[in-house]
This record gives structure tokens, C-alpha cells and sequence, in this order.
């Protein structure tokens, strides 16, 4: 049995994106940036008005109050006016329009008064003011974007700013998922006494998806090495993790390990000290020149959704090309004492909330690995150390924040 630090280093050691596409702008959303993004021009390209006003020169407001000055035309956006503004005159503009040559500044429409040609100006207007500089936002040359990060709805607004296109990007990974055990009943089957339904891979389908990565259902099978064996063995080309949950204990009937090793696979690890989650299995296998992650994960609903985010989560990032691949970690106050054996680390489903300038945790439920309701009503793990056997209520552990 080995440590989590140790397992999860083992998972994360080896893993590197695994290529890269284009794609159009359009589908970029919640992709994975593949290149460092560099301004092509400026933005705004030119100096221009904040808003709706008259565009003028500050120094004709440096005298005695109020001024008098000369409307000579006007200027939306997209148009551009090709005289110069002299002293004592001013253009009418629109809000993006082109800053005239020989002005400096443009006060609001709404604080001058219109008399015929002229308006008039009752205070002092500051150089600059209500112009919008060109590369005040963004500088010709300059990285405006890194590569590993997930771009989200502002940077593909900034990306279309830019006239950009088209986009390189990370490809997705595809998980496989197979369910295995007797009592597995799926959603549209008669639940029998004794059977149970197959959550987990429902909830797996979703957690790959939130991970960026594309989810490939392989159903549920009994326990049966030779048919476990065949669903890996027909379908691991099409994936780059592959999944399995139950089957990985030491029980009679717990075929997976089995299973998977007779294909070839090296098996990295099996058993870790954590709790819940204890019987992982993490397997490797290379196939035509690609590694192949194998996770044989527990049966328990718990134990699924915590090492999928402990462990598979990260390996789909980092095989995403995610610059951030781990998980949020804070540090937060337990509200309560808390009682654990020695020997693991226990993964404590907690609710985070923030108070007078502080993270505080408590327990969103009893811990049974099997429980449902304790995952949905938590938005953290609470990660406590093998060595400890007491919580104090007002001590700080780490958490991670989750992300189901």
C-alpha cells in the first residue's frame, strides 16, 4: 500500500498533451489554448471618444469662464472628419469616433449648451478627459494570452478583437467508462432485490465532460474477467484513459485487476492509503507509440467521484495541455471536532464558507463511502493527514475545492 502523494505523483508523472488541432473561433469556447497569443495591432487602434460630446482642445477651457466655441461638423464612428481643429473650434462626435487631429479632449454633450453654431463651456476640461488612447487596452506585440489556459467567453471576445479566426487548441482526451458488477441495474431496468443502480457511471459521464474531456459509455458487465477483458481490450485504441469502477478489491468476485494485466498492462500501483478510495488500481500501456492510462477505481459512489477528482481529473488536464492542473486547494477552519483512525488519509466531504476574512469547513454529511447525498450537498475535501487521529474544531487542514 502506498501513500496518496505518492500515487498521484506516479498518475501525473509520465502524462503530456496529447496533440493539438485548429479550430474556429466560434467552437473555441472552454478550450484548451495551444499557442501564446500575440497582438497583431493595437486596440483600440486609434485615439478616440469615450462617449457622445464635443471633442476639443483642454487649453481652450484655461481661460476666463464660460467659453464660446465654433461647431464646425461631426463625426460618429467609422466616419473620419480630415480637417484639422483649430483654436476655438470644436467637432460634435460620437461615442468610438476618431479623435480629430488638433483636439486633446471631449466633454459629455450633456454638460455644454447648444447656441447655434456655438456651444458654450462653463468649467475647466482636463487633457485627456473622455479619450480613449490607442493601446490603452491592448499594445501591438504583446502576449495577450497564454497557452494552457481555458479560454472562457472574455478572451474569445478578445480573440475576435484581435480578427482572429481560426485557433490552435489542445485535443480532448476521450475517457472510457465500464461498470462492473452482478448487481448493476441500468436506469430502464426492473431494480430486483438486491441489485442496485449504476450511478456511477452517470456520475463519471458528467465529471468527464466538466473536465473538458469527451466521456465514452462502454455499459456495465458482470463479473466476468474474460468479457471485462475483451470490452478494455476492443475499445482502448479509441481511448487515452480508460475507466473501470468495482471490481478492484479482494473479494471473490473483484475480476478487474485480472483483467487488465492480461492484456499487458503494467500495473503502476494498487491499494493506496486513503480512505475512502483504498483499492485503486492505476495501470499503463503503450500502444502504437501512445501511453494508455488504465484506472481501475472502487465501486462505492463516494470513492468514484473523490479519486476521479484526486486523480483523474488532474491526469485529464495535464493530458488536456491545462496549464493549472491541480485542484484549488485552501486552507480552512474546521466548525467542529473531528475523530479519524491512524494509518490513512482521509478525504472529508466538508461545506466551504467564508467569514470575517477566513475559510471555515464542516462535514456535509455522514462519510460513508457509499453515500450520495453527503457528495451532492459538499463543494470541498477536506484532505486529513494518516498520522492524524484528532481534529480540534478551530484547526486549519487543507481542502480542496471540488468541482463536480
Amino acid at each position: 500500500m502506498i501513500k496518496f502523494e505518492e500515487a498521484k505523483k506516479i498518475v501525473l508523472e509520465s502524462a503530456k498533451p496529447i496533440g493539438k488541432e485548429k479550430v474556429f473561433l466560434e467552437d473555441a469556447f472552454r478550450r484548451i489554448l495551444a499557442e501564446d497569443i500575440i497582438a497583431n495591432y493595437s486596440i483600440p487602434p486609434f485615439d478616440n471618444s469615450a462617449m457622445d460630446g464635443f471633442a476639443i482642445k483642454s487649453e481652450d477651457t484655461n481661460k476666463d469662464l464660460p467659453v464660446k466655441l465654433r461647431i464646425v461638423g461631426e463625426e460618429s464612428a467609422g466616419e473620419i472628419f480630415r480637417k484639422k481643429i483649430d483654436k476655438g473650434q470644436t467637432l460634435r462626435i460620437f461615442t468610438g469616433a476618431l479623435l480629430p487631429a488638433g483636439t486633446d479632449s471631449v466633454i459629455p454633450q450633456e454638460e455644454v449648451e447648444i447656441e447655434k453654431e456655438f456651444i458654450v463651456i462653463r468649467r475647466k476640461v482636463r487633457k485627456g478627459e473622455n479619450v480613449r488612447y490607442a493601446g490603452e487596452d491592448i499594445k501591438e506585440g504583446e502576449i495577450v494570452l497564454e497557452k494552457g489556459i481555458q479560454l472562457n467567453s472574455t478572451h474569445i471576445g478578445l480573440l475576435s478583437a484581435l480578427g482572429i479566426v481560426e485557433i490552435e487548441v489542445y485535443i480532448k482526451p476521450k475517457v472510457g467508462i465500464l461498470a462492473t458488477g452482478e448487481e448493476l441495474k441500468d436506469l430502464n431496468e426492473p431494480l430486483l432485490q438486491g441489485s442496485i443502480r449504476n450511478s456511477n457511471t452517470y456520475t463519471l459521464i458528467a465529471q468527464i465532460k466538466s473536465a473538458g474531456a469527451i466521456p465514452l459509455n462502454y455499459g456495465k458487465t458482470g463479473d466476468n474477467p474474460n468479457e471485462i477483458k475483451n470490452i478494455i481490450e476492443e475499445n482502448l485504441n479509441n481511448c487515452d484513459i480508460f475507466l473501470t469502477t468495482g471490481g478492484v478489491s479482494v473479494g471473490k468476485y473483484d475480476y478487474v485487476r485480472e483483467a487488465v494485466e492480461s492484456i499487458g498492462a503494467e500495473r503502476k500501483f494498487w491499494k493506496v492509503a486513503q480512505k475512502p478510495g483504498m483499492p485503486l488500481a492505476f495501470y499503463v500501456l503503450k500502444r502504437e507509440n501512445k501511453l494508455k492510462y488504465i484506472f481501475g477505481l472502487p465501486g462505492n459512489p463516494g470513492a468514484v467521484m473523490i479519486t476521479f477528482e484526486e486523480y483523474v481529473r488532474p491526469l485529464i488536464y495535464l493530458l488536456s495541455g491545462r496549464k493549472n492542473y491541480l485542484p484549488q486547494e485552501i486552507e480552512a477552519k474546521f466548525t467542529h471536532d473531528l475523530k479519524k483512525k491512524k494509518g490513512r488519509l482521509n478525504f472529508i466531504r466538508v461545506k466551504i464558507f467564508f467569514e470575517n476574512g477566513e475559510y471555515y469547513i464542516s462535514e456535509s454529511g455522514p462519510q460513508g463511502s457509499g453515500f450520495l447525498k453527503t457528495l451532492a450537498n459538499a463543494n470541498g475535501i477536506a484532505l486529513i493527514p494518516e498520522d492524524v487521529e484528532y481534529i480540534k474544531a478551530g484547526t486549519k487542514v487543507k481542502v480542496h475545492i471540488v468541482e463536480w
